[in-house]
């Protein structure tokens, strides 16, 4: 087991007057506090069952609140069995984990891709193959050479894709839509599952939505998301959609975690749900969320030298990445701590050397900056920072 590389660097993004484009963390500012608050009414109602009973599977009210919501993002019906509640997206990868991957086994993930889907799935004892991606996400049309070299170096076909399709953490990039029917098409022909994790999917700020990969294939994917980037993270519910097998198999994987996610929390959510407060905070978070991309956009345009960085400024989500023209992005961290602000160095978003089958990518020359936590007046003073960091690097 390795400690998460973002954990071990978060003291010094800490420290008072830091500038923190670090942490993937939503704004505080936009809690829906007192609209949450409000749902404590249902509790009255449902107190006695939230606080002595727990279902593995999770609150059917809010199971039939998400299938509302799903149906028509996935394209298709659902029957309650074909989803199951965790606590936070974490969770869910765990269970899909435990349920799926042996010692050895090889994950394909995108290349750079979510620390804590590595970490995860590592505990497992899986091994890694990296895809690398563009600006239209994951190179599906390498997949086909990925899983026969796996096939040749460990014995095995990769059990489980992963891919984040919709403003990828960290990359803040889509997954095109030529790209998801490929990939739906490549899944189901070597019998590999994919799991679509999509928390950031609802936070579009500009362009087209694109339709979700599930709703692009019959079977062999498993749908995920959470409340966390769109509510607050301290609820941590999370949902999967899948065949009602896998989805069994998932929940007593659970029971032997944590027997059911908070029902008091499960109570909360389906009742936020009931009342519409949902499609109103959503609205409201997309137009501040907006406002601040493209505060950091305008602030590292004036204040960045031409050519230091490079990289599309993202339509969603929470991310820039950038690739760094000259600079290490490990050493750079050290001067932008120095200078009062910080991010977080690429190298935490790719798997190790030592983890990965095939060719690993060298994430140094790259960094992900969060966008949502800083005020704008603090994304300005943060790229003045950042600036001041890249000419003591040069």
């Amino acid at each position: 087991m390795r400690p998460s590389p973002i954990r071990e660097l978060f003291p010094m993004t800490q420290r008072p007057g830091m500038i923190s484009f670090a942490g993937g963390l939503p704004d505080p500012a936009i809690f829906p506090v007192e609209e949450f608050a409000q749902c404590g009414s249902a509790l009255r109602d449902q107190g006695k069952t939230a606080l002595q009973y727990g279902a593995s599977e999770g609150f059917r009210p809010l199971i039939d609140e998400l299938i509302k919501r799903m149906e028509p993002l996935l394209a298709r019906p659902f029957r309650p069995e074909e989803l199951v509640i965790g606590s936070g997206s974490q969770q869910v990868m765990d269970m899909l984990a435990r349920v799926l991957i042996d010692p050895g086994d090889v994950v394909i993930v995108e290349a750079p891709t979510y620390p804590g889907a590595l970490h995860t799935f590592r505990n497992s004892g899986a091994c890694f193959a990296p895809v690398p991606c563009d600006e239209d996400g994951m190179l599906v049309d390498a997949l086909p050479e990925v899983v026969q070299r796996c096939k040749r170096q460990t014995g095995r076909l990769p059990k489980l894709i992963y891919s984040i399709v919709n403003f990828s953490n960290p990359a803040g990039v889509c997954l095109s839509l030529p790209r998801r029917r490929r990939l739906a098409e490549l899944a189901l022909s070597h019998g590999i599952p994919v799991l679509e994790d999509d928390p950031y999917g609802e936070l579009r700020y500009s362009g087209a939505a694109i339709p979700a990969l599930f709703s692009l294939a019959d079977s062999g994917i498993i749908f995920a998301s959470s409340f966390s980037k769109i509510l607050a993270p301290g609820v941590r519910v999370a949902w999967a959609i899948g065949d009602p097998s896998l989805i069994r198999k998932m929940v007593v994987a659970k029971q032997g975690m944590d027997l059911c996610t908070s029902m008091v929390t499960q109570v909360l959510v389906a009742e936020y749900c009931r009342r519409g407060f949902l499609e109103t905070h959503l609205g409201r978070i997309r137009s501040h969320y907006a406002g601040k991309a493209e505060a950091m956009a305008r602030a590292f345009r004036k204040y960045l030298p031409t050519g230091s960085i490079g990289g599309a400024d993202p339509e969603g989500g929470f991310f820039f990445w950038r690739k760094l023209a000259h600079a290490s992005s490990r050493v750079l961290f050290e001067r932008a701590v120095e200078e009062g602000v910080a991010f977080l160095p690429g190298s935490a978003f790719f798997p190790a050397p030592d983890e990965v089958v095939g060719e690993g990518v060298d994430g140094d020359p790259f960094a992900r900056f969060c966008f949502t936590f800083a005020s704008p007046s603090e994304i300005e003073e943060g790229a003045r920072r950042l600036a001041r960091a890249l000419a003591g690097h040069d």
